[in-house]
């Protein structure tokens, strides 16, 4: 029993800390970041890091569900694959809540500050009045924000993975035969 929870937690602490990694690739080749607005490539490393994340999710999910299939002796029900993927998608999602915090708090700190500055620089050469360019400022910097951060990480790994899993858990289950 125990293995069959430690498992899922240690795939969504990988999980997690393989999206933290490309993250942070990402930064450095200016694909994400104040510097990707500066070079218009955000839109790139956005959906690069976007699909990612959702591949590493994927795999992490089948990688959990096929490792407690083996520790079944080859059996696996779909609630059990339920369970796996519940418990994958919430290690996921608490490590992903982790992860957030110590890049927006430790690592990066500025980030937030660094990026308002950049997309106020970016706006002020557009026809937008002032009072436009600081509510635009002002939505991003509260989007850029590591509570904002925090909560899509969490809500998004929980709900993508428990989805992936109910799908997931229907081709990975052991078919009864009749």
């Amino acid at each position: 029993m125990k293995q069959k929870v430690l498992s899922p937690i240690l795939s969504g602490a990988f999980i997690a800390l393989a999206g933290s990694i490309l993250m942070l690739i990402l930064l450095a080749l200016n694909l994400v970041g104040p510097e990707s607005i500066k070079n218009d490539n955000l839109m790139y490393g956005g959906t690069l890091l976007f699909i990612s994340l959702y591949v590493f999710l994927l795999v992490g999910l089948f990688i959990s569900m096929k490792k407690i299939k083996k520790l079944n002796g080859d059996t696996l029900t779909f609630l059990e694959a339920l369970k796996t993927g519940f418990y994958t998608s919430l290690s996921t999602a608490i490590f992903g809540v982790i992860f957030t915090i110590i890049f927006y708090e430790l690592i990066y700190p500025k980030y937030n500050q660094e990026m308002a500055e950049v997309i106020t620089a970016r706006l002020s050469n557009s026809p937008l009045s002032p009072e436009e360019i600081n509510g635009k400022v002002a939505e991003q910097t509260q989007y850029y924000s590591t509570g904002i951060q925090a909560k899509f990480s969490f809500v998004g790994n929980l709900i993508t993975g428990i989805a992936f899993s109910l799908v997931m858990g229907l081709f990975l289950r052991t078919k009864r035969d009749h």
